[in-house]
């Protein structure tokens, strides 16, 4: 495979292999998802450090001054730098090769700019994908540069097991402004540019809004000066992340963030498949436009017409078995596959005992007769045990009736009944169904 052969690769030191990954993450779809699978299992042992702040604060040349550091020590980086995107092309307006020239030609050292294609908060959509990715190659540390927009940009908790926070000095009553924002996130702060205006005083700023808030378990965020275009001052704030560092390892905090940091990821990924479901629904469903209509013309609201669109019209919803014994069939199921009964009826009048086990989303329900002269007793005379029915689950039982009728269908009952579960059900004649009992059960 394509990406196996990519991975091997990347894992021997091809900088190009590695772009290629990346790039197959960042446009999404099944290569995307094969990648992020196969580096799964390698992911976990790099130090991710989030750096954000405000434009102009100096986080690229501060992240540069890092990895020169970080490389004296014979540490690997990896950086993820999200960018602005651009309004016509949607790629991102800063790039590799105008950042961190120092590590261009650096082996140690793989520095990938990503756009953020409209996506708020400061990351990309595929920001901590990248990360994942550099995490499995093997990189020891890496940076999470966000694009710096300003207060709302705090997706970076989330990201990072170490963010830090760069402002300058004057900022004033910005440092006010975000404090329900940035202020309360940060784990270092770094005032940049200390060689200008009054550092101190923004020290001091910083230092009152940090005590104002004190949920922070046992750690004090620790603010550094730095200047970041000579080197000065820089050591210190990465002593201060080695710090910060060392507390989450000695409290047990690391393990957790990290664990709190895959269940975002697990929700990341149901969000994305839910929306590109939507999107599909939207497109294959041909109903768009007529919806459109009856909203434009008041005849139902917007909420109303995507219920519409992602209430499905039909789905499986179980699987009827004929048994000769209920109990011998229902330990089998439970030996083999771990399937419990989870409701169970009897319903003389039909002359059927029925019990329902739970199997995922289609559940299985065996049917054993009363008697001898029932129709399941008749069914087992003829056709012995096996598959009786398929039930599928529908919105509207009476419209899907009618649309079987439509379609030559023939409907054994003209009106539905109540089912064992006291659900609206009917049945379609096996000839328009290749032999197969079919039940409607209205959901």
């Amino acid at each position: 495979m394509v990406i196996d052969t990519l991975l091997e690769e990347a894992l021997g030191g091809s900088a190009q292999a590695l772009a290629r990954l990346i790039s197959m993450v960042e446009d999404g779809g099944p290569d995307g998802t094969a990648a992020l699978r196969a580096m799964h299992p390698r992911a976990g042992r790099a130090y991710l450090i989030g750096v954000t702040g405000p434009p102009g604060a100096g986080k690229s040349t501060l992240v540069d001054a890092w990895t020169a550091s970080l490389r004296r020590q014979g540490r690997t980086v990896g950086i993820v730098a999200v960018d602005p995107s651009s309004p016509f092309t949607g790629g991102a307006l800063l790039g590799d090769r105008v950042r961190m020239q120092d590590h261009a030609t650096d082996a140690g050292v793989f520095i990938r700019s990503m756009a953020t294609r409209g996506h708020l908060g400061g990351l990309a959509p595929a920001t901590a994908d990248v990360a994942k990715i550099l995490d499995a190659i093997g990189y020891d540390i890496i940076f999470i540069e966000t694009v710096g927009t300003g207060q709302a940009e705090v997706d970076i908790v989330g990201a990072g097991d170490t963010v830090v926070i760069v402002l300058v000095p004057g900022l004033g009553d910005a440092v006010q402004t975000m404090k329900a924002g940035l202020m309360e996130i940060g784990d270092a702060f770094v005032v940049n540019k200390a060689d200008h205006d009054d550092p101190d005083r923004t020290v001091a700023e910083i230092t009152m809004m940090l005590q104002l808030n004190q949920d922070r378990g046992g750690w004090r965020p620790p603010v550094v000066k730095t200047v970041a275009t000579s080197a000065q001052g820089t050591d210190e704030a990465l002593a201060a992340i080695e710090a910060h560092r060392a507390y989450l390892t000695a409290n047990d905090l690391l393990e957790r963030r990290r664990k709190e940091r895959r269940r975002a990821e697990i929700v990341r990924v149901v969000e994305r498949r839910a929306r590109d479901r939507a999107l599909d629904l939207v497109r294959d469903s041909g109903r768009l436009d007529d919806l459109a209509e009856r909203v434009h013309r008041g005849e139902m609201d917007p909420y109303a017409a995507a219920d519409e669109i992602l209430t499905p019209r039909m789905m499986l919803d179980h699987v009827g078995i004929a048994v000769r014994n209920l109990g011998d069939a229902a330990r089998f199921y439970g030996a083999v596959f771990g399937l419990s009964m989870a409701e169970r009826y009897e319903l003389p009048d039909e002359g059927v005992r029925v019990a329902f086990l739970r199997s995922g989303g289609v559940d299985l329900e065996l049917l054993e007769p009363l008697g001898e002269g029932g129709p399941l007793a008749k069914f087992l005379a003829t056709h012995g045990p096996g598959l009786h029915h398929i039930a599928f689950r529908v919105p509207d039982i009476r419209r899907a009736m009618s649309a079987a009728a439509a379609a030559g269908c023939m409907l054994i009952e003209p009106a539905p009944r109540r089912g064992a579960r006291g659900s609206p059900i009917a049945f379609l004649h096996p000839s328009a169904a290749g032999g197969v009992l079919v039940e409607l059960v209205q959901g």
